[in-house]
């Protein structure tokens, strides 16, 4: 039973005014704030008045949050992969938010927990704007389940506060229980000011609809270069966002219909990059090409098209 169907089912429990353990159980999760001098472990239901005393202090009063997917942590490389960026471009702090109790096992069940574990966390977030943060200046960073837990906290703040959180940036979004169903039950443009997605694995263990007001599609978005397993395309977006961070030029994309187009060279010849540097007010379809080790980036090099799948997936694609 999928989260969109389980989310009608909450709703009738609500109604009968029934508590179900998430309300509990996401009081378990913690922040892992992470900065050039400290790393410290906060208990969701503390963070805001912690967080308020420890950034008071930073000049920098960008609030960056990544939320992690389906058995990952922040102990992991994918936070490790994005707060190493971020402090090698002089960020001052970055913060992630442990689901893992949650979201460690059973694929179904931490489905559902995604809508629990974004409303907790939007509900900190307004604490944090009753004491002085500008919300415009508040950018979550979701990896597969955790994209949707980002776009739940996005709902759940403009419910609490009748305003838009900055930016969400949806990284290869979970496909798995969230295709094809009411965008209110997933991530969608709406859910902040700016909402920027990049696909890896479209169709597989991510999402093929575009969900953000600009949408990204490496190497189709589909299987990555040098990946075998499915993992490592689900995952791939992560250093690619990572190396945005640190040199904005990596991923320069254009715009185009499908990749059908991108390979006919049929696209508009405006460029954008992708990643971190992806400019407020970019809409659309966007599409590039990567390498497949790091330094992922191949620069204007990679807005053309070069057949290089390899002998494998040629035979594969010549005979269906």
């Amino acid at each position: 039973m999928c989260q969109a169907q389980y989310l009608a089912w909450t709703r009738y429990r609500e109604k009968s005014a029934k508590i179900w353990p998430p309300h509990t159980a996401v009081g378990h999760d913690n922040f892992i704030y992470n900065c050039r001098f400290k790393t410290a472990t906060i208990n969701i239901t503390d963070a805001a008045g912690w967080l308020v005393q420890s950034r008071n202090s930073e000049p920098d009063k960008r609030l960056i949050i990544f939320s992690h997917g389906f058995t990952d942590k922040p102990q992991g490389d994918n936070f490790f992969n994005i707060s190493r960026s971020f402090l090698q471009s002089h960020e001052i702090s970055i913060l992630a938010l442990d689901g893992s109790p949650l979201i460690r096992w059973l694929y179904l069940r931490s489905s559902t927990y995604v809508r629990f574990i974004g409303q907790k966390l939007a509900e900190v977030l307004a604490a944090l704007v009753e004491h002085g943060q500008d919300p415009s200046l508040i950018h979550l960073i979701g990896h597969s389940l955790g994209s949707h837990i980002s776009g739940f906290a996005g709902k759940t703040f403009e419910k609490i506060t009748g305003k838009k959180i900055g930016r969400i940036s949806g990284l290869d979004p979970a496909g798995p229980c969230f295709s094809h169903v009411d965008p209110e039950v997933r991530l969608k443009s709406t859910d902040a000011d700016f909402v920027d997605v990049i696909h890896t694995d479209s169709g597989v263990f991510g999402i093929k609809e575009p969900l953000g007001h600009v949408d990204f599609f490496p190497n189709q978005g589909l299987t990555q270069p040098n990946c075998v397993l499915q993992s490592c395309s689900h995952s791939r977006c992560v250093p690619l966002y990572g190396e945005s961070i640190i040199n904005p030029e990596a991923f320069p994309a254009v715009k185009c219909k499908d990749w059908d187009a991108f390979k006919k060279g049929e696209c508009e010849t405006e460029v954008v990059y992708m990643g971190y540097p992806t400019k407020p007010g970019t809409k659309g379809l966007y599409f590039l090409r990567t390498k497949g080790e790091s330094p992922f980036g191949l620069g204007m090099e990679g807005t053309r098209y070069v057949n290089n799948e390899g002998i494998v997936k040629n035979l594969g694609n010549l005979f269906g």
